[in-house]
């Protein structure tokens, strides 16, 4: 087919501009509906590119391997399957180590190649992103669920905030535990985002429940929690919740076994691993640890999670496994029905996409997310219910799920 003149010039003109220039043409919409389809930054005629900035050398590390092996048999499948309006999708996969500033820079690197984040991994660097991202109007999924990222419009928390997390921790340890009204609790937490956000929560529900919060601030550097358990113990804490990652949540376990503190600690989404049941923590984690998630853990029956563990173990059948399995598969698949919400109505630009997510309400993955995420009301949680799970030598990756949980205080929360 030969192009006319005219064609020749606008071609030549979005070659040479210094922003993106988008192009109309007739497409049929894999998974979506068909017609006239505008395109941008990230998208030709035969391809999709997204980026994945995570985690593959700081303290997020095992999981974030999970992830990534799952997202690509994810996308894989779905290229197999026709791709996504007509194009497969292409995913750019960077290591930001946990490092705001390097997350910074990657993501400058490769936002002129992709029409949308898949994830950043991490609530100080998706922080650090997020405001970028939404200058340039880029749809950012699967960050760290800090309650900071709501602000933003061009962001999809999966599942429940950090805050939403810790309020259901509290009610959770009250109203299914026994915690009684006037008890302490500690929280030790990382500075930053992901921890603030989870003491946030616990402690607006500590004031509804009559109970007392002792905060034990962090860092993700800190590797020996003694110091931290033993203030916790004379302090006459009931139970712990915890804001931090797997290494902390081995040290504090163990710690506190040690000592013989027979009380429970409740981690947040991020802070449990399997691996964590071959160290020497494993005996406290078995008899006091819960773990409050957004995301259903790897042993839930749902057929959601089932569908997302057998592609895992397709493609990677000696890998670690974990809640990440079907995290991972679940971003994915968000993504997924905003482009293709975004196909279907003409516009496969980034900002086509952002409002695409817009739209995007009582979205069904079948049992990964609690059912009926809506996305439709910026600096709203997409949902205020969690999975609670408690770790496990017997379940598959380690976590036994309890209940799915919305408690009174996670209820009344209120977003700044």
């Amino acid at each position: 087919m030969t192009k006319t003149r005219p064609a020749l010039v606008a071609a030549a003109a979005c070659l040479f501009a210094v922003t993106a220039c988008s192009t109309t043409e007739p497409e049929s919409a894999g998974g979506g509906g068909s017609g006239d389809v505008e395109t941008g930054t990230g998208v030709t005629d035969s391809a999709i590119s997204i980026g994945v900035l995570t985690d593959l050398s700081g303290p997020f590390a095992a999981g974030a391997a999970v992830q990534v092996t799952e997202f690509q048999a994810y996308w894989d499948q779905v290229n197999a399957d026709g791709g996504v309006c007509g194009r497969d999708v292409e995913m750019q996969v960077q290591d930001h180590a946990y490092d705001p500033q390097k997350a910074v820079s990657l993501y400058r690197s490769m936002s002129s190649d992709i029409v949308a984040l898949q994830q950043v991994l991490g609530g100080p660097t998706s922080a650090a992103v997020l405001p970028l991202a939404e200058q340039d109007s880029v749809y950012v999924g699967g960050v760290g669920w800090a309650s900071t990222a709501l602000g933003y419009a061009n962001n999809q928390l999966p599942g429940a905030s950090y805050s939403i997390q810790g309020a259901n921790a509290v009610d959770y340890l009250v109203d299914e535990l026994g915690i009684e009204e006037g008890s302490s609790i500690g929280v030790v937490y990382y500075v930053g985002d992901y921890g603030a956000d989870a003491l946030a929560g616990a402690q607006h529900a500590a004031e509804e429940r009559g109970l007392t919060v002792i905060p034990q601030e962090i860092t993700p550097a800190t590797t020996d929690l003694s110091a931290q358990a033993s203030a916790l113990v004379q302090e006459g804490a009931s139970a712990v919740i915890l804001g931090a990652a797997p290494t902390q949540l081995a040290s504090l376990a163990g710690v506190l076994g040690s000592q013989g503190a027979d009380i429970p600690i409740v981690g947040m989404n991020p802070t449990f691993n399997p691996a964590l049941l071959n160290t020497p923590a494993a005996d406290a984690l078995l008899a006091n640890t819960y773990s409050i998630l957004s995301v259903a853990p790897y042993a839930s029956d749902e057929p959601g999670v089932q569908e997302a563990n057998a592609l895992y173990a397709e493609a990677d059948p000696d890998g670690a496994t974990g809640w990440e399995v079907p995290l991972a598969y679940g971003q994915a698949e968000l993504l997924k029905n905003v482009l293709e919400r975004a196909c279907d109505a003409g516009d496969l630009t980034p900002e086509g996409v952002v409002t695409a997510l817009g739209s995007a309400d009582d979205v069904d993955t079948e049992g990964i997310f609690p059912d009926g995420l809506d996305f439709t009301q910026p600096g709203e949680s997409p949902t205020r219910t969690v999975f609670v799970t408690k770790v496990s030598d017997t379940a598959e990756a380690g976590l036994e799920l309890l209940d799915t949980f919305e408690g009174p205080s996670a209820k009344s929360y209120t977003f700044g």
